[in-house]
Order: C-alpha cells, then structure tokens, then sequence
C-alpha cells in the first residue's frame, strides 16, 4: 500500500517538475547515440529518482498513521539526556497537532509551552505563549526499556538578558494534559506546577511536585480554575507535593479529585474557594499536611473527603467560611488540629475521626452534624446541630397562637364547631336577603 501511495506521489511530482528536469545531454534526430551521454542521462535520473524517494520516505516516515497510536495520538520518544531542550523542540515542531504523546527519558525543560525569539541586540528573548484550542498532551516516563526509568521536568531558563527560570506547564482553553510516573521540579519563577483551566481536564498520575525554595512567589503545586477538572494522585507509586506554600487548588467552579497514596507537605495543604470542590480519597500512607492549615475554603467551596487511610490523614487546621465540608470514611483528624467555621456547615459521619466538640468553633449561622456529638454551643463555641438550632429558635421566636393551635386537638375542635356556627348563621341571613331581593323585583309589594 505504501509503495502505491509513494508511486503515485512520485509520478506526480516528476510530471510537475517535469519542465525543471535538465538531463545532460539532448539528443536530436539523425544523431548517432554515444554510450557516455547515454550513461550520463541515466545516472542523472537514477539520481533524481533517489532524491525523490528519499523525499518521499521521509514523508511517509512522519505520516500520521505511521506515528499515531490506537488512540489516535502522535508518539514521540523523547532522550533529554543529551539534550535538555528536545521536548521543547518536538512539542513546538508538532504544535499543530491536536493529540500527542511524549515518552521521556532524563531532564527535560519544562515550560515548552514558552516561545523564544531573538530581539535587535541579540538577546534571547520571551516573545509569546503557545496556548492551542482542544488539544491533548500526554507526557508519561518511557518505560519501554528501562521500567525504572522516572523522567523530571527542569526550570528553563527563559530569557537571557536577565534570569527568568520556569518548568511549570499548563492546559487551558479546553486542553488535555495527562501526566504519569514523572517528577517536576519548579523553577524560581514559577507560580505553580502544573495548571489546569479554561474548561481544560487531565490527570497527574504519580506524580511529584518540588516547588522551589529560593522563590520569591506563594508557588503553588496543582492550580486548578476556571471551569477546569483534574485527577490527582497516586496508582502504582507513592507521590508527593512539597515545598509550595499551597499544595493544591480549586477556584472558580472547579473540580479537583485527589487520591492514593499523595502526600502534600505545604503551607496550605487544600484551599478552594469561589465555587471550587474537592474530593479527598487518600489511602495508605495518603496524608495532607499544613503549617498554616491542611484544608481552607471560602466563598462557596464544596469538599467531601472519604479517606481509606487508617492513621492521620489531615495533620492541621480546617478553615472553613461560607462553604460546606463534609467527612466520612476513615478520615482521621491529628489530635491538635482545630476546625472553624464561619457561616458554613460541618457533617463528619464517621465515628473515628478523632474530632470533639471543644475543638470546633463556629461564628455566624454555621451548622455541625457531627456522629455522636451534641452540638448546643458546648463550653461558648458558638456551634450548634439541629436540635440545638431548634432550641435557640424557640427560645427568640416562641411558637405562635397559631401555631400552637395545630397541636391542640381539642382547640382545634372547639373552633371548628364555632366556625360552624358562624357560617350557618350566616348562610340564613344570606337566605333571607334574597328572599326579600325577589319580593321587591318581582313588584310584589
């Protein structure tokens, strides 16, 4: 099939190219043909017809259906061991392309998503970001040789009038970015590791993340926004985010699913807010820590954890102010951490939580449904479940008459027969008044 298409192909381009063609010698009639001329013409288009083929091979060499896998993408293997910028160059080469796929060896530079260009002085130069619609990237260690083998993206230095150093990578605009069994080291430059946005999707399947300690910037390890939706954890290889001041995050109507075995060690462990939601599933060595707080959320934010962890799974605080947590499962909470809420609600259906009352605090209207805990502003905490929002509520707002009728059955009687009564006498001097409306019209008087 393939020698079908490249005869064609090379018929078609010597009948175009025909007028270009120049063999060595023209032959007219009447002339006696020398063997060396004859020689000459032939070696002349043997050449062409090897150039021509080569051409040709190298076409179908980068033909898509030479290169896609079952899914339909477009595999690269990738040797960063030599050269750092080769996923650089191969994601940029094959930009157009609307599903790739990248298996990596060694360091490689991140940020390919950056375009250089050189200015009038000379110097290298960030001229622009490659930010394509639809688009599917899959970077994933190449295993095919060596199984273990775990490849890392790198800071890139980006400019070189002055020290800009990134490898954070991103998927927006609808994008999909998939990642597994690699390593991203974040440059000083970088505001977070991986971002999802725009609508985008993806995964980071083990997956570590090392923000970097000489930044300047509240790195953030997983950026989740905008609309976007993410998978993050761990199936075969224990994974980890650290170093960030914030391990992962969820804003602006997003979701984000963390799972396995993920340790996030971070100033923040979790925040969400403005319509952000979170599912936490960690399972064994799986735990979210925070200097500041394990899990903060505002504005709306939506989180539901349903750990299979047996020990601690949240090491530090739980701030939460105007959304709503809810836990289950095995979730256990350290024995010194504290929750908060302001103007949110608190369910944790699990009896193994570690959780009492003196270590909940609530401000504003905010709601605890809590196993095996009475909630009624326990030592001035403020919290309430409820029962205990019942009792404040007919404590200031008494029932009313009304009200109270509807449980008092004999009442209830009693007021029905006077009602009765009323509407007879009523119905009897409706009577009577047309009576006397039919006297008068039909002149009877």
């Amino acid at each position: 099939m393939f020698w079908k298409i490249a005869l064609v192909f090379l018929l078609t381009t010597f009948h175009s190219n025909a007028e270009e063609l120049a063999v060595p010698k023209a032959f007219v009639n009447g002339e006696v043909a020398d063997a060396n001329d004859f020689n000459a013409n032939n070696n002349y288009l043997v050449e062409k017809i090897e150039e021509e083929k080569t051409r040709i091979d190298q076409l179908l060499a980068n033909a898509r259906w030479n290169n896609a896998d079952e899914s339909g993408s477009i595999v690269k293997k990738i040797d960063c061991t030599t050269n750092q910028s080769a996923l650089v160059e191969a994601y940029q080469a094959n930009v157009s392309e609307d599903h790739l796929t990248f298996l990596l060896t060694g360091s490689c530079f991140g940020a390919y998503q950056w375009l250089e260009d050189v200015n009038d002085e000379g110097a290298l130069v960030v001229s622009g970001r490659i930010q394509p619609n639809n688009q599917v990237v899959a970077l994933i260690s190449d295993k095919t040789t060596n199984p273990s083998n775990r490849a890392k993206l790198v800071p890139r230095k980006l400019t070189s009038d002055r020290d800009y150093f990134a490898a954070g990578i991103l998927s927006s605009f609808g994008n999909g970015l998939y990642l597994t069994g690699l390593d991203i080291e974040m440059g000083v430059d970088d505001s977070w590791g991986i971002l999802f946005s725009r609508s985008s999707n993806g995964d980071a399947t083990d997956v570590s993340i090392s923000g970097n300690p000489d930044s300047s910037k509240a790195q953030i390890g997983v950026l989740i926004q905008n609309g976007a939706a993410a998978y993050i954890g761990t199936q075969t290889v224990a994974s980890s985010i650290d170093g960030v001041a914030t391990g992962i995050q969820m804003l602006g109507e997003s979701m984000g699913n963390i799972y396995g075995n993920l340790t996030i060690t971070a100033t923040n462990g979790l925040k969400s807010f403005n319509g952000g939601t979170f599912q936490l599933s960690l399972s064994e060595d799986g735990k979210i820590t925070g200097s500041g707080s394990a899990i903060e959320m505002n504005q709306g934010a939506q989180g539901f954890i349903n750990n299979d962890t047996s020990g601690v799974s949240i090491e530090g605080n739980i701030l939460v102010s105007g959304s709503s947590l809810s836990i289950g499962g095995n979730a256990i909470i350290k024995d010194d951490a504290l929750i908060s809420l302001n103007s949110s609600i608190l369910n944790i259906w699990n009896s193994n939580s570690g959780i009492s009352a003196d270590r909940i605090s609530c401000t504003g209207p905010s709601f605890t449904g809590v196993s095996g805990l009475s909630m009624n502003n326990n030592d001035g905490n403020g919290c309430l479940d409820q029962a205990g929002w019942k009792t404040l509520i007919d404590s200031v707002f008494p029932p009313t008459s009304a009200s109270s009728a509807l449980k008092r059955p004999d009442l209830i009687s009693s007021k029905a027969s006077a009602e009765s009564r009323r509407s007879g006498a009523g119905a009897a001097r409706a009577t009577k008044q047309r009576s006397a409306e039919s006297f008068l019209n039909n002149g009877s008087w």
